[in-house]
């Protein structure tokens, strides 16, 4: 009968075991979505996510190399200049062709927005540039424990957007939030479109 009690015992012990490691089962799978799942989950990403969306670069975000994406806001794209996002969404004016998403120049600006590597704010001290997965550089700055980020020479970025700085705020963008994780990378919210 002692054998039985034992037996009890350990099976109550193993139970007990898995219900304190729950919790932790539980974590972890909140970690594996991807940057696509984690910006689709958060409401403040709805105006960015449409735009890969638009811009057939959903599959991009949910691919295993690691990227850090500063990510606009909807608040941010308030500030954009006057109908160039709805012309960049194929909502152009009379006379142009309504309805065709502009894929290169959206990939460009979504590309601008997006680094190689996972880069967290502990990581992105001092000012520096930081080389785009569009292949033009934006300038980061910290300073009083605040990320801002802009792009350091409009006219004259090498995969530009065309814009030939025409569409660039002097104002910098701030990170609101920092450090979002996903399995694939690292998100940090800014508060400005950055303009290539």
């Amino acid at each position: 009968m002692i054998p039985m009690q034992r037996r009890g015992l350990f099976t109550l012990a193993m139970a007990g075991a898995g219900i304190l490691a729950a919790p932790t089962v539980l974590r972890a799978q909140t970690q594996v979505r991807t940057l696509a799942d984690t910006m689709a989950g958060d409401s403040r990403f709805t105006e960015f996510l449409n735009i890969i969306t638009r811009g057939s670069m959903v599959e991009k975000f949910r691919q295993a190399a690691p990227m850090t994406v500063f990510a606009p806001i909807d608040a941010a794209f308030a500030g954009a200049p006057s109908g160039l996002i709805d012309q960049l969404l194929g909502g152009g004016q009379s006379g142009q062709n309504r309805n065709e998403v502009d894929r290169l120049r959206l990939g460009a600006l979504i590309d601008y927005h997006t680094v190689p590597g996972v880069l967290r704010a502990a990581d992105l001290s001092g000012d520096r540039r930081l080389r785009t997965v569009n292949g033009s550089d934006i300038a980061l700055s910290s300073a009083n424990g605040r990320l801002s980020l802009q792009n350091p020479a409009p006219a004259q970025q090498i995969a530009g957007f065309g814009a030939a700085g025409a569409n660039v705020s002097a104002r910098p963008a701030q990170v609101v939030q920092a450090d979002i994780m996903a399995s694939n990378g690292i998100i940090h919210a800014i508060d400005q479109v950055i303009w290539p």
